[in-house]
Order: structure tokens, then C-alpha cells, then sequence
């Protein structure tokens, strides 16, 4: 507790805010650490020092928010907290843009088209409402897409729920054959006038001409171009710099079907994230990266290593480094809690790093709350630091609560976790950028539950989490969970369980009590 006397400003007393890693760039000095601390210090927790760090994709004035609310409670349970608040407040930028690809006529359009093939290929009906295995209603299936994007479905015409789902044999999956493919669809699409319409438009915006090629008529152009213009050159190739050329129907029909079939390899390798939400991520991969978030995701994890760079201003440096003074001149903390929701928990895995360098003695309790961090990352974290852990938590939902956790009403219908693991996350290969297509998250229960497809030899770092997690008792609680002091959560959503009243609750039990 704050001794009385000591008068706490919980903005100026435990928050430490940056940007882009370093201070000066927000509002706290490098000043601020030393003071800050000197102020816990003084305090002397029982509980000792809590180390908050909120998601990445949050604004300035969010993680304050998130500072007030928690302080009171950290102090209550003995521990003086800190939080490290380093917005970027770019989530509301990735739903914008995503609210604005649902409203393009060539998503939508896109959408049908690939999930109505994805569904003939799988044999039939599967996925849509109604008995498995009887022939694919195309229009029927179109309108009620249509309904669906309309906002007057209560869910997608396209679900795994209540169908049976296929086996998709890798063999099977491995010949389609593209061009076979895409000759099938081009041969469809004189029956599909709004998407030969959409994608008209489309090319008549790109090529900045207004001649009708086919069927449809139109002579329009789309008032906006959303689609990214490396997919337009895949769509229309033959409308260069120096040519207008003409729209190539085949050429579309070859988009299509690359789009069905990495949808149906991932099926094959038990890799889909349902069939509407897949048929999604793939449209947007192929069509809308540029705008679907992975450049402003990866710049923000990026923020995370630059918060420890080899300048004084990157706050996580000054902020370790000052802990070692403090160590090195007699004083200490009974305990330090690492708290990472969200991104938060890549943080942490740097923290880690840096403080195993000028600290390689010092023991951390660690609680990650729905982490976003890989387990490549945390496996590596756990591989350099793990006997400097002293105590573990994790608390995420349940898969089927993650499944329901709306990122973007009727355009993304899962959890922002399952976004960035179907989407967002990727790797540099030589100098090109590679999107890694369902990447293992830590906070998502999928990835530790199912044990067939992530316990191979084609995923060690899952199973080297799956391993650290099983070590110990009572290391992960997924929400909702009544487990007892310290053990329930009631989340529902990706942002609950910081202000969860049952997960706090818990949070406040072992910072206090022990794990």
C-alpha cells in the first residue's frame, strides 16, 4: 500500500508514456524513470513492483484510461504499478479501412465467387445452410450473401458450424490444377452479371478507359480503387503503362481460382479458421493487403524492439537500466510482476532480453493476458529466460468465445487474434516480406488444444509452449473459467481482460497472493 502521506498522481507517478520506443516523443522524460522508481522504492510493496504493459494498437489517452482504472487495484493488492503506455491508437485505422473494403463492390463480389468454388471443390453443399452433399444453389447461394453483407443475415451463408466439414486429403488438394480451374470459372460467369459488372468497373477505373468487354454493358468506372494495384496488374495485366488493352477474362478467372485454392489447401492442412472467415483472409491477402493492417501491425511490434535500443531515450532501455542502479546501490523490490495484455506480451519477451543483460540474476513472475505474441517468439523468450521465471499465468477464451469475438461486424466475424494469426503476421525472406498463414498465437487456445495438426514436427515452438505450459499447474485459465482465487475470468472479447472484473479480480490474487 502507499504509505499515508505519500500523495500518488497516478498520470505523473506511474506512467511512463513514449513513442516509436523512446521518450521525448510522448510525454514522459527519461527523468521520469529515476523518479518514478525512487518514488516505489520508497514506498516499499509488500507486494512489490508491477510492470504494466497494454496492447500495442491503443491510443494515448485509452492507456491512460487503462492506468486509472488499474492502479487503485495494484496498490490494493500491495504492488506499486508502472505502466508503460506507448500508443500507436491504429486499431481504429485497420477497422476503418476494413469497413471500407466491406462496402467495395469487387470485395463482395470477390467473396461470392471464391466461396462458391471453394464449395464445389469441396463436393457440394458443405458450409452452406442445408443438407451436406447436395449440389451448390449459385444463385441462392449469391443472394444470401448479398443479404448477409446487407446486414439483414444474423450469420454468413458459409459456416462449418452444423455441416459436416471435409476431409481435404493434401494429395487431393496438391492437383488441383489452376488453369483447369480457372477455365471452369470463366466458363461460369456469363450467369454471374454483378460480378462481371464489379470487376468491370474495377478495370475500367485502373485502366482509366470506359469500354464495355463483355456481356454486362457497363461503361462505368468504380469511384474508388481499394484494391491493391499489385493485384490489379495480376487482374488486368494487359492494361499497361503504354496500353490500355483489354479486360481478359480468363486472366480474372485465374485470380479467382489461386484465391480457392489456397482456401482449400488450408482446409487440407487443418489450417482454416472457419469457412466465411478464411474465404476472407484470402480475399484480402490477394486484394487488399495494403490497406488490411499488416504494414501498421508489424510497425507496431516494431515499436517494442525499438523501446530497447542502445540510446537513453528508448524507454525499456532507460527503464532496466535504472532498475540495475537501484540494485546496485542495496535496493530492491520483494518482486517483480511482468503484466502484458495483448502485445504487451512481445514486450515483455524484449524485457526480458534487455534486463538479461544488465540483470542475469533477476527473477520475474510473468502474467500474459491474451497475448498476441507468436510462439516462435515466446519460445525463444522461454529458451533464454526461462529460469528466471519464477511464475507463470496465461488467460485467453476459450476457442469457441474466441470464435464469436467480433473484430468487424459482417466483414470479420472471429477475434483479433485470429485476424493477425490469419493475416497480419509474415517474415522477411532474403529482402521480400512472406505472410505466414495461420501463424501459432500464444493467447489462442486453438494452438495448444489441437494436438494433431500443431504437435509435429512442423511446429517445434508450439510444442515447446505446449511443454513450458504443462510444467506446472494451473498455468493457463481460459475465459470463462471459475476456477477458484486467482483461476476465473468471465472475458468475452480481446479487450475485456484488463477491465474484466473477474479477471482483474484474479489478476490482483497472485500479484498479491502467488501463483
Amino acid at each position: 500500500m502507499v504509505p499515508r502521506g505519500v500523495d500518488m498522481d497516478v498520470q505523473k507517478d506511474c506512467v511512463l508514456h513514449s513513442r516509436n520506443g523512446q521518450f521525448g516523443n510522448g510525454t514522459s522524460q527519461l527523468s521520469d524513470v529515476t523518479r518514478i522508481l525512487n518514488i516505489a522504492q520508497t514506498t516499499a510493496p509488500a507486494s512489490g513492483l508491477v510492470l504494466h504493459f497494454h496492447g500495442g494498437l491503443v491510443n494515448e489517452q485509452s492507456g491512460r484510461s487503462i492506468a486509472t482504472f488499474l492502479a487503485p487495484k495494484y496498490i490494493a493488492a500491495k504492488a506499486y504499478p508502472v505502466f508503460f503506455v506507448w500508443e500507436s491508437g491504429l486499431i481504429e485505422t485497420i477497422k476503418n479501412n476494413l469497413n471500407d473494403i466491406l462496402a467495395d463492390p469487387a470485395f463482395r463480389e470477390l467473396s461470392k465467387k471464391v466461396a462458391e468454388w471453394v464449395l464445389k471443390r469441396l463436393g457440394g453443399q458443405v458450409g452452406m445452410k442445408g443438407a451436406p452433399g447436395q449440389a451448390i444453389n449459385e444463385q441462392l447461394l449469391r443472394t444470401e450473401f448479398d443479404t448477409w453483407f446487407e446486414g439483414r443475415s444474423p450469420a454468413p451463408p458459409v459456416t462449418d458450424e452444423g455441416s459436416a466439414v471435409p476431409t481435404v486429403g493434401m494429395k487431393g488438394a496438391a492437383g488441383l490444377d489452376e488453369d483447369d480451374l480457372a477455365a471452369d470459372i470463366e466458363a461460369g460467369l456469363d450467369g454471374d452479371p454483378d460480378f462481371q459488372d464489379a470487376i468491370q468497373r474495377l478495370y475500367n477505373a485502373h485502366a482509366g478507359i470506359t469500354i464495355a468487354t463483355r456481356g454486362t454493358g457497363t461503361t462505368a468506372a468504380a469511384q474508388t480503387m481499394l484494391v491493391d494495384e499489385r493485384a490489379r496488374r495480376d487482374l488486368f495485366p494487359a492494361a499497361g503503362a503504354t496500353t490500355k488493352g483489354v479486360l481478359v477474362w480468363f486472366t480474372v478467372a485465374k485470380f479467382v481460382a489461386k484465391v480457392v485454392i489456397a482456401v482449400i489447401k488450408r482446409y487440407a492442412k487443418g489450417r482454416a479458421h472457419g469457412m466465411y472467415c478464411t474465404v476472407v483472409e484470402e480475399v484480402l491477402r490477394a486484394a487488399y493487403m495494403d490497406k488490411a493492417g499488416a504494414t501498421i501491425w508489424n510497425q507496431m511490434k516494431k515499436d517494442t524492439a525499438d523501446a530497447f535500443g542502445d540510446d537513453d531515450a528508448c524507454c525499456g532501455t532507460a527503464f532496466v537500466k535504472e532498475l540495475a542502479k537501484l540494485r546496485a546501490n542495496g535496493k530492491t523490490f520483494s518482486k517483480i510482476t511482468l503484466v502484458g495484455h495483448s502485445t504487451g506480451a512481445v514486450y515483455i519477451c524484449q524485457f526480458l532480453d534487455a534486463a538479461a543483460k544488465v540483470l542475469p540474476d533477476l527473477k520475474f513472475s510473468i502474467i500474459f493476458l491474451a497475448p498476441a505474441v507468436r510462439h516462435e517468439r515466446f519460445a525463444a523468450a522461454l529458451t533464454a529466460h526461462q529460469q528466471r521465471i519464477v511464475g507463470f499465468r496465461m488467460f485467453g477464451m476459450k476457442d469457441a468465445i474466441e470464435s464469436e469475438d467480433v473484430l468487424v461486424p459482417i466483414l470479420y466475424t472471429r477475434s483479433l487474434l485470429y485476424f493477425v494469426s490469419g493475416l497480419l503476421e509474415g517474415h522477411v525472406a532474403g529482402t521480400a516480406w512472406e505472410d505466414d498463414v495461420d501463424a501459432p498465437v500464444v493467447g489462442m487456445q486453438r494452438y495448444i488444444a489441437d494436438i494433431a495438426t500443431y504437435d509435429t514436427g512442423d511446429f517445434p515452438d508450439v510444442k515447446n509452449v505446449r511443454q513450458f505450459l504443462a510444467s506446472s499447474a494451473n498455468t493457463t485459465v481460459w475465459s470463462e473459467s471459475s476456477g477458484g482465487s486467482g483461476l476465473n475470468s468471465q472475458s468475452h472479447k480481446h479487450g475485456d481482460f484488463d477491465n474484466d472484473d473477474e479477471t482483474v479480480k484474479s489478476l490482483c490474487w497472485i500479484i498479491e497472493q502467488g501463483f
